[in-house]
């Protein structure tokens, strides 16, 4: 058996980048995967793509900050599959910006997607996932809750709250007995489309060469990460964090790498 046999995942922001690499693993583990994002046409070919290499999937159009549109995707998936069995909140946005360049305005709209948005999709799967017995909740946060830049202002704050939602979700839910885990990844930077695209550039190059394991992470390293968390091999697994980053964060940058 795969390792996600017979279970029915949410991905948001799944269209593109690290979440269509960790639709890919769930699906070529077994998973059934709905793959929601705001770019239609792009998670429309991602789920193609699945199909084709034999993975089940189905995209479904979520702008993660809508609570009415959670409630849509959530019945219909419970429509189609029967079930729900781990949520995976990837969506995401980054505004680099200064704390004297901030506006309220720009903090408020990536607090709306990377926190509430995350938020409103907890509460969602929260009824179905009880009902079932228990479930996995993956919020995909940052390794800039450790790694500090100044322009990270709105990002890493964002990142930082959705680090401790999940904890304060997995401790509710372990007392309240749900069977129901919550856990946080925290990337650096991987090699996706659009690092991929922008690799020739110096600050780009530095950003690599400064990354102990010297390389940017594969999207198909954080697909298998995420796999581990929303299965039951990590059914002892809760309130943590997990970083996948080439150890970014443990790095003295006062030390030269030799």
């Amino acid at each position: 058996m795969a390792r996600m046999d017979g279970k029915v995942v949410i991905v948001t922001g799944g269209a593109r980048g690290l979440g269509a690499a960790a639709c890919r693993a769930l699906t070529s583990e077994g998973a059934a995967v709905v793959v929601t994002d705001v770019l239609d046409e792009i998670g429309s070919k991602t789920v193609a793509e699945i199909e084709a290499a034999g993975g089940t999937a189905r995209y479904q159009s979520l702008d993660v900050r809508d609570a009415d549109a959670w409630s849509t995707v959530v019945r219909q998936t419970v429509d189609k599959f029967g079930a729900i069995d781990a949520l995976v909140n990837n969506a995401g946005v980054i505004l680099p910006k200064t704390i004297e360049e901030a506006t309220v305005e720009e903090f408020r709209s990536v607090m709306d997607v990377n926190l509430y948005g995350a938020f409103l999709g907890i509460q969602a799967v929260l009824p179905t996932l009880k009902s079932r017995g228990g479930g996995a909740i993956v919020n995909v946060s940052s390794n800039s809750t450790e790694m500090i830049v100044p322009t990270s202002t709105y990002y890493a704050a964002s990142k930082a709250a959705l680090a401790n939602l999940t904890k304060t979700t997995a401790i509710h839910a372990a007392l309240k007995g749900y069977g129901i885990r919550a856990n946080s990844i925290h990337p650096g930077p991987h090699a996706t489309e659009m690092i991929e695209s922008v690799a020739h550039l110096p600050h780009i190059a530095a950003m690599r060469d400064a990354v102990p394991l010297g390389r940017f992470g594969d999207p198909a390293d954080f697909g298998q990460l995420v796999v581990f968390l929303a299965s039951d091999e990590s059914s002892y697994i809760t309130a943590s964090e997990f970083f996948i980053d080439g150890g970014m964060t443990r790095v003295s940058f006062a030390s030269p790498r030799d």
